[in-house]
């Protein structure tokens, strides 16, 4: 077997018996980028999305997909399978986003496969159906084809937790992959095996053709040695209505240069295909597309053509360098021998054609890239426009509008790797001031005060007096302390030794997993106005940094808990939140400590269910509220439950998600922040539930793993990952 292997890549594409010149519009084949993650340069992604479900959406909204799945691919770090996951689940999340957004729904199934040397990583979710032939093996994912027609494919945009499958093999020269939309199982697996085994690209295409029912969409993909030439295809023909089961050949293919990996596509013709319109098939639906017939109109007279402009081009820079070289260089002697040195005029000889092919192929390359570039912007422009015509007033409508505008924004960036132009960010930032309006989204830019790492999860920030800056890396079960800078927004400090650790010997104890912290002004510590962090084992720590190292002491009645999941200290009582226990503990303080077991907020017959409760938080009047997963929050006072209700949310209910929670207590105008992930939003509502804020960054990429937020005076700090990051408020609050 061979250690390193190309591939060579062919698409089927038949709707109604109709054959569409062009790949599916959601199949990919993507090389690395020039500045990818460590790990991936020798990568090549393929990947094939199809539309799934009752309803469709237009073919760029397909195309725009899969190329942020290659892209979102090649950024990400990991092991390969790790990084199709992750794919599939931004992909699954951006469908979701889709459909909460525009109240369209979106479903698709999705197919990907990553070649490195020898080896092939798999990924599907939904209606996809792939198929593997190998020398004495034939292999289908599922394993049964025959279910599929007849089960729920679970496909992406239905579910917060897609089924994504996966699989690896070993892959030999000769071995070909199938990949397709769910018709594939239409088609006998005997005869599809004997389809895939034809032996070359061509033939195996060959074999497809003639089994393929009236609808479907293909991806095949046959592996290959460096050393084996290039495919002769036959030229595709048109497809008889009469006959629509005979299939029709729809493909691209290509050999890389030598190089361990690649594929890459390149057009069979270089005819340029008129546009018509076509539905391509779905599960239970059609999606628009076009169909390419040959182009053989000559050029309008007075529109010269790009490799005429390329010739006038070289041919002006020919002449001035001819009229250069005349006048410099010396005339000739009286008998007529030349001044110049024979080698120099060898040399001159070789360059000057050389240069000129140069000039010629940068011209072509630059006219095409710029010409293809500038097309999309206008359409880009165009599709502004008409957004522009729709009233802001028509919710649903415009919407919907500027969301594509956002889209092909994206769209275009991704596919030229261009992120600067002019046009383009003021068309953005105009869609995504909209977007915000519908959404009630105040848009804040963060700073970024400290990054802990590759690998570091940040959370609980706590800030005390204007200086001392708190966080606890959940990952390693580590606090660190910094420091501010009182007159920016920056650290003076940044310790790289945790001041609490997971291992450290704290007195006669060993720190074990750290569960979270809080700042405890009076009660049972040796010492007031000290940090707090609670861990597993029942162990209270304890850190000052006027009276280090830390101390601890052991909670009596820890023996009595589930898992509790955050703490919360009020007028020196120490309160858990146990989700497991449905219950949360209260340790009142006997002088500097706390040596009773818990009391129970709730009476042990009359407990709400917490099952989902991730914070919880007291404010002056005793009321205790309690966040949940969901986004739900509960009020409390003495055990008794309250009425909380949200108003005036932006999607008419609560946050879609909750991590955290952080009351604000000591500000004019009280309220409780609530951190939603999957938002990647902050919320700040009163302590009775009316909305007032929604934040988010100005780079939405800021607060993707957001975890946790504390606010003191008018400004908001925000974990997020491994960074710790700070935004003012001072804009809105007038301070």
């Amino acid at each position: 077997m061979s250690d390193v292997l190309e591939a060579l890549v062919g698409y089927v594409l038949i709707a109604g018996g109709r054959a569409v010149s062009a790949p599916p519009p959601g199949a990919i084949v993507e090389l690395p980028p020039r500045k990818t993650q460590r790990g991936r340069e020798q990568d090549t992604f393929f990947a094939l999305i199809v539309p799934a479900g009752k309803t469709h959406q237009p073919a760029p909204f397909y195309e725009g997909l899969v190329r942020y799945a290659a892209d979102l691919y090649f950024r990400a770090g990991g092991s390969v399978t790790s990084g199709l996951r992750d794919v599939l689940n931004a992909i699954n999340q951006q469908l979701l986003d889709h459909t909460a957004n525009t109240g369209n729904k979106a479903e698709i199934g999705m197919a990907a496969v990553v070649l490195r040397g020898a080896e092939i990583y798999l990924a599907k979710a939904g209606a996809t159906l792939c198929a593997l032939k190998q020398t004495d093996d034939f292999t289908t994912l599922p394993a049964d084809l025959s279910d599929a027609l007849n089960s729920d494919p679970f496909n992406l945009g239905t579910s917060t937790h897609p089924d994504v499958r996966l699989a690896r093999y070993e892959v030999a020269s000769g071995d070909a992959l199938c990949l397709a939309d769910l018709n594939l199982a239409r088609i006998e697996p005997v005869a599809l095996e004997a389809a895939l085994a034809k032996g070359n690209l061509p033939n195996v295409i060959e074999g497809i053709k003639a089994l393929a029912p009236a609808q479907i969409q293909a991806m095949i993909i046959e592996f290959v040695s460096t050393d084996t030439p290039d495919p002769v295809l036959p030229p595709s023909r048109p497809v008889s209505t009469a006959a629509p089961s005979s299939g029709v050949l729809v493909t691209s293919v290509s050999k890389p240069p030598k190089r361990p990996t690649g594929t890459i596509r390149i057009p069979l013709t270089p005819s340029t295909p008129a546009k018509q319109t076509l539905t391509l098939p779905t599960q239970e639906g059609t999606v628009e597309a076009s169909e390419g017939d040959e182009d053989t109109t000559p050029p309008t007279e007075g529109a010269p053509t790009l490799l005429s402009r390329i010739g006038s081009a070289a041919g002006w820079f020919g002449g001035g360098l001819s009229r250069a070289v005349d006048r410099l260089l010396p005339e000739p002697t009286e008998d007529g021998s030349p001044r110049l040195p024979v080698m120099f005029a060898a040399a001159l000889a070789i360059a000057v054609p050389v240069l000129i092919v140069f000039v010629i192929v940068a011209l072509r390359l630059s006219q095409f890239d710029m010409t293809q570039f500038e097309q999309q912007v206008q359409e880009v422009l165009k599709a502004a426009e008409q957004a522009r015509v729709i009233a802001l007033a028509d919710v649903p409508n415009a919407r919907a509008a500027w969301m594509e505008v956002l889209r092909r924004v994206e769209g275009v960036e991704i596919a030229s790797g261009r992120t600067g132009d002019p046009e383009l960010l003021k068309v953005r930032a105009e869609a995504q001031g909209i977007l915000d309006q519908f959404d009630k989204v105040t848009r804040r830019t963060p700073v970024a005060l400290r990054n802990f790492g590759t690998g570091a999860v940040m959370s609980d920030p706590i800030i005390r007096g204007g200086a001392d800056v708190y966080t606890l890396d959940r990952a390693s079960s580590a606090i660190y302390r910094d420091t501010l800078n009182p007159n920016s927004v920056a650290l003076i400090t940044r310790n790289a030794q945790p001041v609490v650790q997971r291992g450290q010997s704290v007195g006669a104890f060993s720190v074990r997993q750290i569960i979270d912290m809080a700042w405890v002004s009076e009660g049972g510590t040796q010492r007031a106005n000290v940090l707090a962090a609670l861990d597993t084992q029942g162990l209270l720590i304890t850190y000052s940094p006027t009276f280090a190292p830390a101390t601890a002491q052991r909670l009596p009645g820890a023996d009595l808990w589930g898992d509790p999941v955050a703490m919360y200290v009020w007028r020196g009582n120490l309160y858990l939140l146990d989700p497991t226990e449905n219950q949360i503990w209260r340790y009142r303080p006997v002088g500097n400590s706390y040596p009773n077991p818990p009391e129970t907020y709730f009476e042990p017959d009359d407990r709400p269910d917490l099952s989902l409760g991730v914070d919880l938080a007291i404010d002056t009047a005793g009321n205790v509220y309690v966040l949940f997963a969901d986004g739900l929050l509960g009020k409390y006072n003495g055990g008794t439950p309250l009425k909380f209700v949200y108003t005036e949310m932006p999607d008419g209910g609560a946050p879609r998600s909750a991590a955290a929670m952080f009351l604000d207590a000591d500000s004019p105008l009280p309220a409780i922040y609530v951190v939603d992930p999957k938002d990647q939003s902050v919320y700040q509502i009163t302590l009775s539930g009316a909305f007032r804020y929604r934040f988010r960054a100005a780079d939405g990429a800021m607060f993707s793993g957001v975890t946790s937020v504390f606010v003191t005076g008018n400004t908001v700090y925000v974990a997020a990952g491994s960074v710790l990051y700070s935004f003012s408020l001072n804009d809105l609050t007038g301070g």
